[in-house]
């Protein structure tokens, strides 16, 4: 089957001298459902309420813009950085490091480079580790981005399934008994895109005891560090001293300062890896765009209230849509986020196709909803909600909802 949303809907790729490798990944079905909108909105005007992409509704804050405009009266922003990223942007992140996740002794000029976006960095940290045929332990569900960065460099992705009741839990015998000789690392978002589950402390070393047995690499996407909810706290493998040598923490500034259109992140690692990651950045990007790391740069340096009060957002956001849900019972059911702001819904009934069930909501009721098979084999019969969007939009949006459960209930759940 698919994974693609646009091909499901009817479109036909080309194959035509299109390589193998590319031919075999999809564009994350979390930006498709974004496309296929667009087409429905040009082709008919509707009005379309996204729980789709994560995308903070507020601006940037007015201190880092007001560091963009300082930027742009200076010569350099229009030239190309040093390849791994202005020295005083790496020298801060490697200070939030040791303030944040307590890893201790960065070395601002040897483990840190400044990459477009989170995803570049894992982009990077893939290519350089593994090989035609090597293996990558995915948890799942899982961001779905990761899936295709894997095929992309020719590695295969390994599913370790989460045990959903609990709150999406790792269990490490289900981790261990994926290991063959051709894994190389184990990757994953901490708090997680799509469960909002934030790994234990516990759980995060049970994965360090693994990856030293084995000699695995730990790849971490903790773009949403800075977002847990109830006093749960996010701990980093980073964090552990004797990981240090095998984990490549990858961060963003995207969702923490609502900048997801400047394209900016960074990746933490020891020396020997960062000086191969970089090669691969170097072919990719040559360098993250000037005025978006000075826009980094100002986003550290300047007053962290806006965190504050983002976080603030997303509490009562979090609580608005889990009240939304909560009004459908009969139909979805669901764990409650601990971070991030997605939650994954089970559909509760059999034999859902998420696929063709998203695609269905959106033409005929204008809600974006992502497609749970787009996270892993654990996904399938679950769909995921984003908090991120305007609170007056989830309200919108799940009016929505429930007149087109009530309508789908009546033709007998049929797809």
């Amino acid at each position: 089957m698919s994974r693609s949303a646009i091909e499901i809907s009817g479109k036909k790729f080309r194959t035509a001298n299109i390589s193998k490798r590319v031919r075999k990944i999809v564009i994350s079905p979390i930006k498709e459902m974004s496309i296929l909108a667009d087409l429905r909105e040009e082709k008919s005007d509707a009005d379309v309420i996204s729980f789709g992409q994560g995308i903070p509704w507020w601006d940037t804050p007015e201190y880092i813009k007001n560091g963009i405009r300082e930027a742009l009266k200076e010569v350099d922003t229009a030239k190309y950085t040093l390849e791994p990223g202005i020295t005083e942007l790496r020298v801060l992140v490697a200070k939030q490091l040791e303030k944040s996740k307590r890893v201790k002794k960065v070395e601002p000029k040897k483990e840190v480079m400044i990459t477009v976006g989170c995803q570049e960095a894992i982009d990077c940290a893939l290519a350089t580790l593994i090989d035609h045929s090597d293996e990558v332990l995915l948890l799942e569900p899982g961001f779905a981005s990761h899936i295709e960065q894997i095929i992309q460099f020719g590695g295969k992705p390994i599913f370790v399934p989460l045990q959903e009741r609990g709150g999406w839990r790792f269990d490490i015998k289900e981790c261990e008994k994926r290991i063959t000789k051709k894994t190389r690392a184990i990757l994953f978002s901490n708090p997680s895109n799509p469960t909002g589950m934030v790994l234990t402390k516990k759980e995060v070393e049970d994965i360090g005891r693994l990856a030293i047995k084995h000699n695995l690499i730990v790849i971490t996407d903790e773009t949403y560090d800075f977002l847990t909810y109830d006093n749960v706290k996010h701990f980093s493998p980073a964090s552990l001293p004797r990981l240090r040598e095998r984990v490549i923490l990858c961060g963003s500034f995207s969702k923490k300062y609502a900048m997801t259109g400047y394209r900016v992140g960074f990746a933490y690692a020891d020396e020997g890896i960062i000086d191969h990651m970089l090669k691969v950045h170097d072919a990719l990007a040559i360098c993250a765009p000037a005025i978006s790391q000075k826009a980094a740069i100002a986003a550290l340096k300047g007053p962290q209230n806006s965190v504050k009060e983002s976080i603030k957002k997303f509490t009562e956001q979090r609580k608005l849509m889990c009240r939304e849900l909560d009004s459908l019972p009969h139909i979805l059911q669901y764990e409650k986020p601990m971070g991030a702001y997605y939650i994954l819904a089970k559909v509760k009934r059999p034999n859902i196709d998420s696929f063709k069930l998203a695609i269905k909501i959106l033409y005929e009721a204008n809600v974006i909803i992502i497609p749970g098979a787009a996270f892993g084999p654990s996904g399938e019969g679950h769909i995921r909600f984003s908090f991120a969007g305007e609170p007056k939009n989830i309200k919108v949006g799940f009016e929505r909802l429930r007149k087109w459960f009530e309508k789908w209930e009546s033709r007998g759940y049929n797809l």
